[in-house]
């Protein structure tokens, strides 16, 4: 099976977490529509909703990179790997306020994302 199905599962399941947690607060805060001033609400539906900007391109390329023979299954599995842990770390930086955490785990989303393009290109 190809690994950067694996990813998209893994990635999935971290989307549904967050989505979930929307819902919780939602129901804590009684908030039935956008974030009502709430911090703890903003910061998940940014955490959400930006590990779901950055896992999209990042699955296709993924994707791309092993179906065109681009990228091993080893590389595939290590690159999806990664990017599963790097945006676990940086919902854990967003949700927990820990802004270094965030801005470290942002950055190597980014490193991860052009390392998966660059793969299509060469």
């Amino acid at each position: 099976m190809l690994a950067s199905i694996y990813t998209a599962a893994a990635l999935s399941l971290l989307l549904i977490a967050l989505s979930l947690n929307i819902s919780r607060l939602r129901l804590r805060y009684r908030i039935s529509f956008g974030a009502g001033d709430n911090a703890a609400l903003t910061a998940a539906m940014r955490a959400h909703g930006n590990s779901l900007e950055q896992s999209l391109p990042f699955i296709i390329l993924l994707y791309f990179a092993q179906t065109t023979g681009q990228a091993t299954h080893t590389l595939v599995a290590l690159l999806g790997g990664a990017f599963v842990v790097v945006r676990v770390l940086y919902c854990v930086g967003v949700l927990g306020r820990l802004l270094l955490l965030r801005q470290v785990s942002h950055g190597l989303t980014m490193l991860l994302l052009l390392a998966v393009t660059l793969l299509l290109l060469a």
